[in-house]
């Protein structure tokens, strides 16, 4: 029975070869675009699912007002996880995991000269209660005697095997390791790599030394510096926390009293569930990945439509054969063929082109995968989750199954087996003027018409941040950094300014200049207080800092509004300030704030000396803020060069010199650069993508429709045939029939951009929202949108209605 079924399925397949490829194009697509966006939600839900006591385990994260506003920081004041221990009850462990910048890690060979691997990232300090809170395998060593010596280290086997690829595991223990040419570490275990996404992504543990820290520790927040906490199964975190932020209110207090003032940056702490960490995007994490909920759940939507598209363009394309497979159909039901035999070899018809729509998807999906490699989160490929996608592919079978052949089933059995032997136009696939598969196709095309709205809006934002004026020039502009450990050796720093006046006599060099990059995604801040002398009211304001020297407003073409120019000194002794903080003050104008004294924290007050123009510190979905340019040469750590920007065919040559120049006064470090429109343009990856799946997304959703939308047209030129040839032979040309059979589809195509344009409209301008500057959404994104629909709409129809319109009219006619 089983066997006669799916012969004849595969024999009905094969003899409607042009739908049967079709059917399979369209759900391949949709199941392929489902696949992915599975994998990509699944590899985003994983993150440290298997974390021992997850539902008890927290992050402690950092609460702050500044200016009015509230901001969130993943890290900790350093002493806070000493004084949990000692002075806070319901605390099973507290778990720090402080961020070490290392300049460099030299590591002794077995054979020939030692490995230097410079700003080597993953280094964390951590003690004994890290590793008894993240499950690690241990590979040689264990938890509990790793940091007896203060002086050991544990490395991941991946980092063990990068420093020693000629040595077993076994043979690494003890091993040295030299942190910045003076810090002796000795390898004491090693840990096998955690398996599956986590933010537990450090490869080398050094131990943190407990220290007596100062009051004023407690008023910094690190960044890097993260603290854990498991609670005991019967305590209360909001009374926990309570106790937390009592302790840390009494310090900051103690702080204040001892300064004999009232510091108005208020930080509070708050607990974030390990579970919700990787989803916490509000939070300003350094160097922890982050997904968004939001654009999770986007994500389904869209691949939850794209196979609701696809299902779609099957119910058409299969409605479309009815009215030929009528005496097929109208024989089985004569014969005895009852509802539930003829709807389950529907379904079996479709289960199969399922199956087969599966194995063209996999296909699709690895190719799309490759195609979008820098979109897919990191690591989604590797990741496998075999039960899980086991039990996704079952569903995605069942569902497409379901969505697309319960409808053509349910049509077949419903209509009465004398009806349908009378002829094959008898066969009723919708009535009225806008017939169930009318009203699929005007859906399809209505979410098309949403992506191409998206697809412009968001092309149009891309191109509007990355050619908007900055305030200041980027053009031609090299940046080579200055590793971290010159910065830190007093020795070698100072060589940085020589440098400078050597690079400025290279020819096609311009101007050089040390300092902060204008734009970046890294920055630095500090509250600063200026004190009214009339009045004697100090007001304090959060002010992002720019390390900068003499050279660095000519190199970049900024405009000074008032004031002057800093001028050169060892330390710093005055301060440029942006407008946006000469308003922040209260200064009634930037000329004003010249001469007027503003200090940061216990430091001297140093005056103001200049007010330079607004220019953008940050990416555009934050506006300008208040801004202090601070010249102090031990800050100074990047060389801002600007090229010949007449000659860019002399750049190379420059740069060659700029690196024979750079070796002359540091031989052993390797010399890097970048130009900074380049690293500008980076900043921008997260648009690029978005813009690159839109874009991919708004052409997977026309390829479906217009596929519905040519069985539909099929559908039409064939219920019409004998009114065609009757056309012809009274006189009608072939341009009139085919405007004749179009105009219909074109209505529905407008049908769908009246409905598609105010939920576009809603869509893009909440995405807009995030940014500070934006596009404005004019009406020729719909008008052209809408133009574009229309124009596929036609070129797929017209295929079809020409093909009719220049057949034969007694063929047409030859079976009436």
């Amino acid at each position: 029975m089983i066997h006669r079924h799916l012969r004849t399925t595969l024999r009905f397949l094969w003899r409607q070869r042009l739908f049967t490829g079709l059917n399979i194009l369209g759900l391949a697509i949709g199941i392929a675009s489902s696949w992915m966006i599975y994998r990509i939600v699944d590899f985003e839900y994983s993150y440290d699912k298997d974390l021992p006591h997850k539902e008890r385990t927290f992050r402690l994260i950092t609460g702050a007002v500044y200016d009015e506003g509230e901001s969130r920081y993943g890290g900790v004041s350093a002493p806070i996880y000493q004084a949990i221990r000692e002075e806070v009850s319901g605390v099973e462990k507290a778990v720090p995991v402080f961020g070490q910048w290392i300049g460099s890690v030299e590591i002794s060979q077995k054979v020939g000269k030692p490995i230097l691997v410079e700003d080597q990232e993953g280094i964390v300090a951590v003690d004994e209660s890290y590793f008894e809170m993240v499950p690690y395998t241990w590979l040689v060593g264990n938890s509990a005697s790793s940091f007896e010596n203060p002086n050991n280290v544990v490395l991941t086997e991946n980092r063990a095997r990068e420093y020693f690829p000629q040595l077993k595991i076994e043979e690494i223990l003890g091993k040295p390791l030299v942190y910045n040419g003076e810090i002796q570490k000795t390898i004491s275990g090693i840990v096998k790599d955690l398996e599956g996404p986590t933010e537990f992504t450090a490869q080398e543990f050094i131990y943190l030394k407990p220290e007596v820290y100062a009051l004023g520790d407690w008023t910094n927040t690190n960044g890097s510096d993260k603290l854990y906490l498991r609670f005991f199964e019967d305590s209360n975190p909001v009374t926990v926390l309570e106790q937390i932020n009592e302790l840390s209110a009494s310090k900051w207090d103690e702080f204040n009293k001892n300064r004999d003032q009232n510091l108005s940056v208020k930080k509070w702490y708050e607990l974030l569930p390990i579970s919700e960490s990787h989803f916490s995007t509000h939070i300003n994490d350094y160097n922890v990945r982050k997904a968004s909920k939001p654009v999770i759940y986007g994500l389904i939507g869209i691949g939850g439509f794209l196979l609701l598209l696809a299902c779609i363009n099957y119910i058409n394309l299969s409605t479309v054969q009815l009215p030929q497979r009528s005496k097929e159909i109208g024989v089985r039901k004569t014969l005895g063929g009852g509802r539930v035999q003829l709807i389950s070899q529907i379904l079996g018809e479709t289960l199969i082109t399922v199956l087969l729509s599966i194995i063209l998807a996999f296909f699709l999906s690895n190719f799309a995968f490759n195609l979008l490699g820098d979109i897919i989160p990191q690591g989604t490929l590797e990741y496998s989750n075999h039960i899980g996608a086991a039990v996704f592919l079952v569903l995605l079978v069942l569902l497409a199954t379901m969505l697309s052949g319960i409808y053509p089933a349910w049509l077949i059995a419903k209509v009465r087996p004398i009806n349908i032997m009378r002829g094959p136009t008898i066969v009723n696939t919708g009535s009225g003027k806008l017939t169930l598969r009318k009203s699929l196709i005007v859906f399809q095309f209505t979410i098309a018409q949403v992506f191409i709205i998206g697809a412009l809006v968001v092309g149009q934002q891309l191109k509007y941040v990355l050619q908007k004026d900055l305030g200041f020039n980027k053009e031609a502009i090299v940046l080579v950094d200055i590793p971290i450990k010159i910065l830190w050796d007093s020795a070698l720093q100072v060589k940085s300014f020589p440098l400078q006046e050597e690079l400025k006599n290279i020819d096609g060099v311009q101007k050089v200049s040390l300092g902060s990059e204008p734009l970046t995604p890294e920055y630095n801040s500090g509250p600063f207080a200026y004190m009214d002398e009339n009045s004697g009211v100090s007001t304090e304001r959060q002010l992002n800092i720019k390390w900068v020297d003499t050279n660095y407003l000519d190199v970049y073409d900024m405009e000074l509004v008032a004031g002057r120019n800093i001028e050169s000194s060892e330390a710093a002794n005055e301060y440029l300030i942006n407008e946006t903080a000469a308003e922040a003050f209260g200064f009634a104008s930037p000329q004003d704030a010249i001469g007027k004294f503003i200090n940061r924290r216990e430091e001297e007050s140093f005056p103001i000396v200049g007010v330079v123009k607004d220019f953008h510190i940050k990416d555009f979905y934050t506006g300008i803020e208040p801004l202090v340019m601070i010249h102090e040469k031990s800050n100074l750590g990047t060389f801002n060069i600007k090229l010949n920007s007449i000659d860019p065919a002399q750049w190379q040559k420059s740069l060659a010199e700029i690196e024979e120049k750079w070796y002359s006064f540091y031989p052993p470090e390797t010399f890097s650069y970048k130009f900074y429109g380049e690293a500008l343009d980076a900043i921008y990856v997260q648009e690029r993508n978005l813009s690159k799946l839109i874009n991919l997304t708004t052409a997977i959703a026309i390829v479906i429709s217009c596929l519905g939308l040519f069985g539909l047209a099929s559908l039409t030129a064939f219920q019409r045939t004998k009114e065609i040839g009757i056309r012809k032979i009274l006189g009608a040309n072939v341009a009139g029939i085919v405007a004749m059979l179009s105009k219909d589809f074109v209505k529905l195509v407008i049908i769908a951009i009246l409905i598609a344009s105010p939920f576009a409209w809603w869509a893009v301008d909440k995405w807009l929202e995030d940014f500070a500057y934006k596009v404005t959404v004019n009406w020729w994104i719909f008008g052209f949108a809408g133009l574009l629909a229309a124009g596929i709409a036609m070129l797929t129809v017209g295929f079809q209605s020409i093909k009719v319109a220049i057949r034969n009219p007694v063929d047409s006619l030859r079976n009436e």
